[in-house]
């Protein structure tokens, strides 16, 4: 019975309170040792199929994963995953990811998975919270259908969401920045920093890619860090392809941790 146990900064409601994104890198980091340990880059998709079990910020639920049967919105639509939480069933969160065929690709499934996951660890608590609260003093008494929580992902470009400053976060709906925290939690999950920076700095010779350390552009991570620039379009094609096979993405999420993580700096140039 796989069981995933992690804390973060949280107000009393359970919800998160000004996580920023180095911190969801640790608690992925924390979540990754809890289910394949250090030694892999690759996280096996039935690793998070398998979590049966969450204890967050001292809430103990259950997780239910679905992955065999396909996922529609509340219009009807098919969509590739949701999470959601029905307080008539306490102590309960559920994920479900449409089977791989057609419509969702084996790599889509485990992003979609992973993302559905970071709403499980961030918003489930605190929509467990609510939903275990009683009617108040001036709610009608009549049996009413209660109010289910759920966050849907209905395609590949809702994975691609990128963080914001803080500027932006101030403007940020709570939906909208659920969401880029629940991708900055799969981001970091399926290819964390540290894995990301060691791989390229093992493969880049292998594509004639020039490697440089250079100041920190993350204020996060103050100090030098690894980075390329001036790179052949066709040795970068190449290049994040055999990046995402090692971590079993698809190139595009490559490309875009490589973009988060700063080792291909805006300055670069692809020629």
């Amino acid at each position: 019975m796989p069981v995933l146990t992690l804390d973060y900064r949280h107000c009393d409601r359970k919800r998160p309170k000004y996580v920023k994104h180095i911190e969801i890198e640790g608690i992925a980091a924390l979540a990754r040792q809890q289910l394949v340990g250090s030694g892999l880059d690759a996280i096996p998709f039935d690793a998070l199929r398998e979590i049966t079990h969450l204890k967050i910020n001292g809430i103990d639920f259950s997780l239910e994963v679905s992955t065999d049967c396909e996922v529609h919105d509340d219009d009807g639509n098919h969509v590739f995953g949701i999470c959601e939480y029905d307080p008539g069933v306490p102590d309960t969160a559920m994920v479900c990811v449409s089977p791989v065929g057609e419509k969702l690709s084996q790599l889509l499934a485990l992003s979609t998975l992973a993302h559905e996951l970071g709403h499980a660890v961030f918003d489930a608590p605190g929509w467990i919270v609510d939903g275990s609260k009683g009617p108040g003093l001036f709610d009608a008494l009549e049996p009413a259908v209660q109010r289910a929580y759920r966050t849907t992902t209905p395609d590949s470009e809702h994975l691609a969401k990128s963080p914001i400053s803080p500027a932006q976060a101030a403007l940020a709906t709570e939906v909208h920045f659920a969401e880029l925290r629940a991708n900055e939690f799969m981001g970091s999950l399926l290819v964390p920093r540290q894995h990301l920076s060691a791989a390229v700095e093992e493969l880049a010779p292998q594509f004639s890619i020039a490697l440089h350390r250079g100041p920190s552009l993350d204020p996060e991570i103050p100090g030098t860090s690894l980075y390329f620039s001036h790179v052949g379009a066709n040795e970068l094609e190449f290049f994040e392809k055999a990046l995402a096979g090692r971590f079993g993405v698809n190139p595009r999420f490559v490309q875009v941790r490589l973009q988060r993580y700063g080792l291909i700096r805006p300055e670069a140039a692809v020629r």
